[in-house]
């Protein structure tokens, strides 16, 4: 009873605050209508039926055209800062911890069944895959070939005793899995000429319910052998697998023109330069990923267009005075997914250093028969930052004026499209959301606050079915909306808005407070304790965090209300002392990239496959934040404490020893 009460206070007492320090004390009711006004759910769309066009492989034709058709539209904006930056994609140069990829381009690729006719010749009688009409038909990275070959069912393929029984030389393996999952056992050992997959499409509720998607394939990029796989339906698949079992002979003829060759990463990049000369250095940088298979509509086109749109009303707004011209930099960038933003930073110290935080946008227009959930993320708490408080309270003002909305309620923020849905958007709020290029920047080589706006789940995600038709202009608006208000609002913050923002921090951690207590019941004291105390760790960073904005700000009163909570709670500091790492390699980035993993490389796939905490749930998650949260004053206890806080129990003999594997590549050395 006793704690039911503490709860329910600190929530009435975070809701109080909060209500008392609504968004409009950041950026003004009129600005905040500007901006609803001027930002086009339409205008995007159309934008986004462009890049669709595009196979928008890294460093490939289709990406360029992608580019070259965003840089000229940021042009017909009037920004004159466009500048495309280029870099080495020769499979070999090192930016960090990613390896450079070769470009892939092709040039034709058909998969035909052949029937035998009467005078025992075979000729092509039905077209399974086709690259100019469905490219996704077509595993990347796949090599030239032409070759008529059996088709041979081997299963899941990714295991010794799938090929038991079974003569693959010189065929063509049909597999549930991944190409890159079976191309060594098939190919490279047992002689197989390719690869015809049906790997169903991402989990979630609603995997292999329809079996006509073509899932997006990927064969591994520095294999030294060369081979090609063709990705089909789990409808096709069943009719062939069926054939197979009754005795049925079936032959194909696949042709591929395709080359892996030397080529450029391209990013293009634009910047709405900042007004005050004390600050134009820093950055507020909005993100996508503009590479991805055609059609690609909500993966990645809509958070491409959502920032392209941004862009444009950015420099509208401030063009006739609807809103003030920001303090720091506004970039926009359009890399390729990680592996160019870890290139990009990478290469480009002398901004990545000033950049001080990013906005994220992969996946953000998804209609309801998608089944998209809208979310906000604010990152990692090793990343943790007063930004977060100021995303989540713009979301709670679309979710707000959005329900009220579709519930027949007046409000002056609607925030629907003229050709889209009106539904209310109802976005999930959260904190670490993995999988893009968000990833890179929070990572602890940079340690960038970010926001991450994304559907998931999204049921057509890398498929043959996330088509334009299924993108939604009023989403496209609201995302593009969150995105620039934040924007506006981190890039002119300053000192006289210490007291607001504060506010807005304060109850953001009475709040968590109360979170924190209410999801204490099912642990151990042991637990519980580690849990608060990394708790209480993280709120210790946000509170610093405001100098970043406000650097006059008196942040004496947030802190006594931090160690206040503490002692309500019952909780300690973490106690001082341990082992201390810090980054002992010059070497930036995250120990996974895209198509290259760094620790895979260096450290070796029998020793990873040892390390114990890759193996807990969510194991790659918490090996990426335990790296993050190394920063040469944290003690491993601490690092350890901030971990449970996060993603509750966690083994402290696992950590050490992954510690002590990255140790071993100079990745991570003791003071």
């Amino acid at each position: 009873m006793f704690k039911t009460i503490i709860t329910g206070s600190l929530f009435a007492l975070s809701g109080a605050l909060a209500a008392s320090e609504p968004i409009t004390t950041l950026i003004s009711e009129p600005e905040l209508k500007a901006v609803s006004e001027e930002i086009s759910g339409v205008k995007a769309k159309r934008n986004l039926d462009t890049i669709t066009l595009y196979h928008r492989m890294r460093a490939s034709d289709g990406f360029n055209k992608a580019a070259s058709f965003v840089a000229d539209e940021l042009g017909s904006y009037g920004y004159d800062t466009v500048h495309t930056f280029t870099y080495a994609a020769d499979g070999q140069t090192m930016y960090g911890t990613q390896k450079s990829r070769l470009a892939w381009q092709v040039d034709f690729a058909e998969l035909w069944e052949l029937s035998e006719n009467r005078n025992g010749e075979w000729a092509k009688t039905r077209r399974l895959a086709d690259w100019s009409a469905r490219p996704l038909t077509l595993a990347l990275d796949s090599d030239s070939a032409n070759v008529t070959a059996d088709l041979i069912d081997i299963g899941a393929g990714t295991s010794v005793a799938d090929y038991e029984g079974k003569d693959v030389k010189g065929k063509i393996v049909l597999t549930s899995s991944q190409p890159g999952a079976v191309e060594t056992l098939a190919v490279k050992e047992r002689g197989a000429v390719g690869i015809l997959s049906y790997a169903a499409n991402q989990k979630s509720a609603w995997w292999q319910l329809d079996d006509s998607l073509v899932r997006w394939g990927h064969l591994s990029t520095f294999r030294d052998f060369d081979t090609f796989a063709f990705m089909t339906t789990l409808g096709e698949a069943r009719e062939l697998k069926a054939r197979l079992k009754a005795g049925e002979r079936i032959r194909f003829h696949a042709k591929v023109e395709a080359r892996r060759e030397p080529g450029e990463y391209r990013i293009v990049s634009a910047t709405l330069p900042g007004s005050d000369p004390a600050l134009k250095n820093e950055e507020i940088v909005f993100s996508c990923h503009l590479d991805h298979p055609r059609p690609g509509a909500n993966d990645n086109a809509s958070g491409c267009v959502s920032i392209l749109e941004a862009a444009r009303s950015l420099k509208r707004l401030v063009a006739d005075g609807s809103v003030p011209a920001p303090k720091r930099t506004i970039r926009f960038i359009w890399p390729s997914e990680i592996e160019a933003t870890l290139i990009w930073l990478n290469a480009e110290a002398d901004i990545a250093k000033n950049i001080r935080h990013v906005i994220h946008m992969d996946m953000v227009g998804g209609s309801p028969v998608t089944k998209a959930v809208f979310r906000t993320s604010r990152g990692p708490k090793s990343a943790i930052d007063a930004s977060g408080d100021v995303l989540e309270a713009i979301t709670d003002f679309v979710n707000a004026n959005t329900l009220d909305y579709a519930s027949g309620i007046p409000t002056a923020f609607p925030l629907a499209s003229a050709e889209g849905r009106r539904e209310p958007l109802l976005a999930q709020k959260e904190w670490l959301s993995m999988g893009s290029d968000h990833d890179v920047f929070a990572s602890g080589s940079w340690g960038i606050p970010i926001s991450y706006l994304h559907d998931w789940p999204d049921r057509y995600i890398h498929t043959t079915k996330d088509m334009a038709a299924n993108i939604d202009p009023t989403k496209l608006k609201r995302a593009g909306f969150i995105g620039l208000t934040q924007a506006l609002i981190l890039a002119s913050l300053g000192d006289e808005d210490a007291a607001a923002l504060s506010t807005m921090v304060e109850a953001g951690m009475i709040r968590r407070a109360g979170e924190l207590l209410s999801s204490q019941n099912s642990s151990t004291d042991i637990v519980r304790a580690s849990k608060a105390r990394g708790h209480f760790a993280a709120e210790a960073q946000l509170i610093d965090s405001l100098h970043g904005y406000a650097p006059g700000a008196d942040t004496n009163d947030l802190r006594a209300k931090r160690k206040a909570l503490m002692a309500m709670l019952n909780v300690t500091e973490t106690a001082v002392g341990g082992t201390v790492y810090h980054h002992g390699t010059e070497v930036k980035g995250t120990m996974n990239g895209f198509g290259y993993s760094y620790i895979s490389d260096k450290l070796g796939e029998e020793e990873l496959s040892k390390l114990s905490l890759l193996k807990e749930p969510s194991g790659r998650a918490k090996s990426y934040e335990a790296l993050n949260l190394v920063n040469g004053k944290r003690a491993l206890s601490e690092i350890h404490d901030m971990l449970v806080a996060q993603f509750g129990p966690i083994s402290l003999e696992a950590l050490t020893e992954y510690f002590r594997a990255l140790e071993s590549l100079n990745v991570l050395s003791e003071n």
